[in-house]
């Protein structure tokens, strides 16, 4: 396995660091618990038991996050009908995109389509977040602070996985 913290030239795409490196992402993501951080809410409906989760389905309140630590640019890729999306962050460095969520950053516009595809199979728009996003996000969902918290403190932790 390569260094999460190293930037990596694969299949001639581009370049990646994080969990992209692991043989795996989904399972190492899956492999960091909330409760390892935090104690867990007595609540069958807590939807935080592993960072899996700030990938697929909270992506919004890990894009977010990486904006407060780092600064980020959050971006929004939306079908056109606007019922799927996946946040994420770009960053423009050495005249080169990078894409960032929580599997770490990738230069490769495919790869970084490949672990979303879920959320945004058909025609798709990118734009930036706009503050109506952000309020929409939050709206009707209990755990926001408890998002931000885990967020943040994976950024944290895994900091060379996020830093370009």
């Amino acid at each position: 396995m390569v260094d999460r913290g190293e930037l990596v030239s694969f299949n001639s795409y581009g370049w990646h660091k994080g969990f992209y490196n692991d043989d795996n992402y989904s399972d190492s993501l899956l492999r960091i618990r909330y409760s390892d951080y935090f104690e867990e809410p007595d609540d069958d409906e807590f939807p935080y038991d592993s960072a899996y989760v700030l990938l697929n389905g909270s992506c919004n309140h890990f894009a977010v996050s990486l904006r407060n630590v780092f600064y980020y640019n959050v971006h929004v890729i939306e079908t056109k009908d606007r019922k799927g999306f996946h946040a994420f962050c770009q960053v423009y460095k050495n005249r080169q995109w990078y894409y960032v969520d929580a599997r770490g950053i990738t230069s490769s516009f495919d790869e970084f389509l490949a672990g979303i595809k879920t959320f945004v199979r058909d025609e798709f728009t990118i734009r930036p977040m706009e503050e109506c996003d952000l309020q929409e996000w939050e709206k009707d969902f209990n755990y926001n602070s408890e998002a931000y918290a885990f967020s943040e403190t994976i950024i944290k932790d895994y900091s060379e996985c996020y830093i370009l």
